[in-house]
């Protein structure tokens, strides 16, 4: 098991998120939850695999596995790039700056949607044993929706960030 402590990226971007400049913020959070989400899917199906219980999914719970493992990794590296393309924002206030965090947050709300139907599947067919790790996956994957959802609307076929 890795050892979570002080000190560790996590804490570090825990406190870099509480700091007082524009990122990371918002969006990198919904694209952290997302990517918790997707690696709390992979565990499930992980403990999925090989059970009895559950030998006729086998294949399709690998499947998933393979599925969520590429969008955990596509929602990590939303986090740095979130923060990236709204420090820019920030810097420029331009509308070619705001598209592209627009579209990011975009982008982090419609990998978490991903997940969230992901989600749904492996919820019927996984190990029950996980289903606290399961909801919270769903919650999680839902939250980063969400959450990135409201950085951004679209007025007039313009996207702008709230």
């Amino acid at each position: 098991m890795t050892k979570i402590c002080a000190g560790n990226k996590i804490d570090f971007f825990v406190k870099e998120l509480g700091e007082r400049k524009p990122s990371p913020g918002g969006g990198a959070a919904a694209a952290l939850t997302g990517a918790l989400g997707a690696a709390l899917i992979i565990k499930v199906a992980n403990f999925t695999m090989g059970k009895k219980k559950y030998k006729r999914y086998d294949k399709e719970a690998g499947s998933i596995a393979k599925k969520a493992g590429a969008l955990r990794n596509k929602l990590s590296a939303y986090i740095e790039k979130d923060a990236r393309t709204y420090n820019e924002y920030a810097k420029t206030r331009s509308n070619a700056s705001m598209k592209k965090a627009s579209d990011c947050a975009g982008e982090i709300s419609a990998l978490s949607e991903q997940g969230v139907r992901i989600c749904m599947r492996l919820k019927k067919i996984g190990n029950k044993n996980l289903k606290g790790d399961m909801a919270a996956a769903e919650l999680f994957l839902r939250a980063a929706a969400k959450a990135a959802g409201k950085l951004i609307k679209q007025k007039k076929k313009r996207w702008v960030v709230r």
